[in-house]
């Protein structure tokens, strides 16, 4: 039987399709080309396996919100109406065990044509080197264009490769993941997203402006036609009768076939039927005469994975046992080598820069890894939570990978010829070692739901790597449907986030402003380059601290807050945080402090910089991590203090009781979330669309260094644009209250009281200190005490910090005393008020 059945009805219900394609016919102004959805789809799809199925989609009004249903395409001519969204699949899928149809990867069947997109907008349809099959115009002076495959594509990697290469080319937007979940418009439908409507609310009607379906091409003239650069090396070099690549330039490496050299050589003896599933194909025995009255079936080839490095055969007649992937290797004359499906990379002296080279340029191709920060990091899904890490590739880990994705090659000392061999571990080290790459693409954190791109404010809806943000999304797209950002949708998001937050105490409006300004926060942290802290403080234990750090928490990511002791040293605390933030956490939280918010720099550079560099704990490198994670703390009757005061957001809880442990809450917002996160994520993006769409207007309120930039604009003046009150507010007043600069006042007080205008060492201070309990208590209020003394080096440090700063009309000035370093403090007048400008001339 051949791979493919012509003229075929692949819905099963519909009249059988004969005759080859139409000729090329271009359509008029008026009414495009005159081609129904059914005339089209029949023309495009004319080679379709038994048992697969065209799919469409149909979506009525803004085909953003809800998910993707496929139906059959020949079973549901009738559904796509003039008046709907109406998509095709790009590829054909079979039904599952359970006889299921849905158009996924894992049923994917074949693929019949790429899509190009935005032709007219963003790219010059003069500069696309090949005939188009066809182009329809979805939005006024925006098309979509398309090219059929002279035999569809059953290998899902390779059509992958490309259409990667087709984005990659900027001929086509990310999209969906692969060209197995490919959609295109098809020419009789509508356009309803709300940015292509008329004043009057009417959606744009697709039009077929060109129409060209005898036009088709094998993977190699489009790749030629368009000028793609395939990402893989192995879409380049020759291919040969056994489909092995051959190179002749490159004596390093010799790239991975294009095509599985199995599969081409079934194809070439007429064994091959169909692709099952990701990696296993339908096959015809090559010892079918054996069977039971010949029968053709239940014969299938699976491809090399980690258990079996040569691949499988699987045939379930009676001669199973006598026929294995050895056997088949040897019929289809494929070597052992070549099955393998490998490149290979060859050890050769003095070429270590090239070797090392090709190892990185292959650990890129799996696509699984990416450099962060000068490491090596793959990136990890929590199998319950669905929470994804970063996880750093120790050096032994990357042998495994390297030697399971490269066949490695040496010349043998006695043969002289090249075996294989294990990646040589001083390659890997150093390779693991370097901090610097050429092919790994840089990975700059992690978005657990839709997010917006700094530079242009876009909401990214797709997941996987992102090259212009260099961000990996690790979501369910469909899950996330948001609704039209009007300003009625952001009041319905408002009440269902303040619902969440009824029995909560809040000592003012404010503080609860302050707790919806953090679950935005934690909705979009991707986003912000910066981003203050969020401390939960309240006079007693059970007020409900933790639990509202946890409900923010869980806008950020599904997984539990990264809950860790505040550091007591400055020390400590680079070691903590840096070793937090290598994973990409979603939130830390300093939980139940007993202590205060010391400003130790670690901690104050996470909350005012987008990078923190610093030594790893335990090796001799250095790591530079992202800082877009989510900080909260909570604590009885502590908070912030000193450089912190500007950094961290307080949201007071006070539930005025003498034991609010045993306070009855009657709901439970904390489950209702993460039962259904993306509702309540997409109410706090609505919030922010909505602000957006109406043109981001500027509140009335006090800038703050640091944190009137995204932060503002996404989380604080959206809320307010609602009618809430500044969530800043306690944060505008930790700036103005300054117990640091009373503190200071204090000290210079007591140094003048005691040694007036007079220069005095270090030294000399600490000694009058002894006998001066104002001064000594003064000076104790200062992170300067160690075991209960000052250390007078960091009373140096403290005084070199503060000079010339004046603090309720006293000055610390620094000059010499005993050829020494030495302060005084003087006493200076309120400035005089400046003269008045002079008289103007007009």
């Amino acid at each position: 039987m051949n791979d493919h059945t012509t003229a075929s009805d692949p819905g099963g219900d519909s009249t059988v399709f004969t005759g080859g394609p139409p000729e090329g016919v271009k359509g008029g102004k008026a009414g495009g080309c005159g081609v129904s959805n059914e005339e089209f789809i029949r023309a495009i799809f004319t080679e379709v396996v038994p048992d697969a199925h065209v799919a469409v989609c149909v979506k009525a009004g803004n085909p953003q919100n809800g998910g993707w249903t496929a139906r059959k395409a020949f079973s549901n001519f009738g559904v796509l109406l003039p008046t709907t969204n109406n998509y095709l699949s790009c590829s054909t899928f079979l039904a599952n065990a359970k006889k299921q149809f849905h158009a996924r990867k894992t049923q994917f069947s074949a693929c019949h044509f790429f899509m190009l997109d935005d032709i007219g907008t963003k790219v010059d349809l003069a500069k696309v080197g090949i005939q188009l099959s066809w182009l329809i115009e979805t939005s006024p002076g925006n098309h979509q264009g398309g090219i059929i495959l002279k035999s569809p594509l059953a290998d899902a990697k390779e059509a992958d490769a490309i259409l990667n290469a087709i984005i990659a080319a900027g001929l086509c937007d990310a999209g969906a993941s692969g060209a197995q979940t490919r959609w295109a418009r098809l020419p009789v439908a509508i356009n309803g997203k709300l940015e292509h409507q008329s004043e009057a609310g009417r959606a744009p009607a697709c039009r077929l402006v060109q129409w060209n379906p005898s036009s088709r091409y094998t993977p190699e003239e489009i790749i030629q036609g368009l000028g793609l650069v395939i990402a893989s090396p192995s879409a380049q070099p020759s291919v040969g009768a056994s489909g092995t690549a051959t190179s002749d330039e490159d004596d390093i490496t010799t790239p991975r076939a294009r095509v599985n050299p199995v599969v081409t050589a079934l194809k070439a003896r007429g064994l091959y039927k169909s692709q099952l599933d990701s990696g296993k194909h339908d096959i015809t025995c090559p010892w079918v005469s054996e069977h039971t009255d010949a029968v053709d079936h239940g014969s299938a080839y699976f491809e090399p994975d980690e258990t079996y490095p040569l691949g499988g055969y699987c045939c379930q007649h009676s001669h199973r046992d006598k026929y294995k992937i050895s056997a088949l290797l040897t019929f289809l004359g494929v070597r052992a080598a070549e099955a393998r499906h490998k490149p290979v990379i060859r050890i050769l002296a003095g070429e270590m820069n090239r070797v090392l080279d090709a190892a990185e340029r292959e650990l890129a191709n799996l696509g699984h890894h990416y450099q962060a920060g000068g490491l090596i990091v793959s990136i990890s899904i929590g199998p319950t939570s669905g929470d994804p890490i970063i996880v750093p590739t120790s050096a032994p880990a990357l042998t495994r990978v390297l030697a399971h994705a490269v066949t490695w090659e040496k010349i043998g000392n006695r043969s002289g010829q090249w075996v294989r061999t294990d990646p040589p571990a001083r390659y890997v080290t150093i390779l693991h070692e370097s901090q610097k790459f050429r092919h790994l693409p840089p990975l700059n954190g992690l978005a657990r739901q839709p997010y917006f791109r700094e530079s242009d404010g876009e909401l990214i809806k797709h997941p996987g790597y992102d090259k212009a943000t260099q961000r990996y999304g690790a979501f369910e797209p469909s899950d996330f449907a948001l609704p039209a950002p009007t300003l009625d949708a952001a009041k319905g998001a408002l009440a269902l986030l303040r619902e969440l937050l009824k029995e909560f105490h809040f000592v003012h409006p404010h503080d609860e402003a302050a707790a919806l300004a953090a679950i935005l926060t934690a909705a979009v942290r991707p986003t912000l380059d910066y981003a203050p802290a969020f401390h939960v403080q309240a006079s007693v234990y059970g007020s409900g601290k933790t639990y509202l750090c946890d409900l923010i928490g869980a806008f950020a990511g599904p997984g539990a807050n990264t809950k860790v002791s505040y550091p007591t040293t400055s020390e400590e605390a680079t070691k903590v945080i840096l070793s937090l933030l290598l994973t990409a956490p979603a939130v830390v939280e300093f939980d139940d402090m007993d202590g205060d918010w010391l400003p130790h720099g670690t901690i104050k550079r996470m909350l005012t910089a987008t990078l923190i560099t610093d030594r790893i704990l335990g090796a001799s490198r250095t790591a530079t991590v992202s800082t877009q994670t989510v900080l909260l703390g909570s604590g009885n009757n502590v908070g912030p203090v000193r450089d912190l005061l500007r950094r961290v957001l307080t949201i007071h809880l006070n539930p005025r009781c003498a034991t609010p442990a045993t306070i009855t809450y009657q709901g439970d917002p904390l489950a209702r979330v993460r039962q259904n996160r993306a509702k309540y994520v997409c109410a706090a993006l609505t919030i922010i669309q909505a602000y957006r769409r109406a043109g981001a207007p500027r509140m009335d309120a006090q800038t703050i260094a640091s944190y009137s930039g995204h932060w503002s604009v996404y989380c604080r003046f959206p809320l307010m644009w609602l009618g809430l009150p500044d969530p800043a507010t306690n944060l505008l007043d930790q700036i103005r209250q300054d117990p640091d600069g009373d503190a200071l006042k204090t000290f210079l007080v007591a140094m003048h009281h005691e040694f007036g205008s007079e220069f005095m060492t270090v030294r000399k201070i600490l000694a009058h200190a002894t006998l001066n309990e104002e001064l000594d208590d003064a000076m104790r209020e200062f992170p300067i005490v160690e075991r209960e003394r000052v250390n007078p080096s960091k009373l140096g440090w403290f005084l070199k910090k503060h000079m010339n700063r004046i603090v309720g009309n006293y000055e610390l000035q620094r000059g010499q005393s005993d050829g020494r370093v030495a302060w005084r403090v003087v006493l200076v007048s309120a400035k005089p008020p400046l003269p008045p400008l002079p008289a103007s001339n007009r």
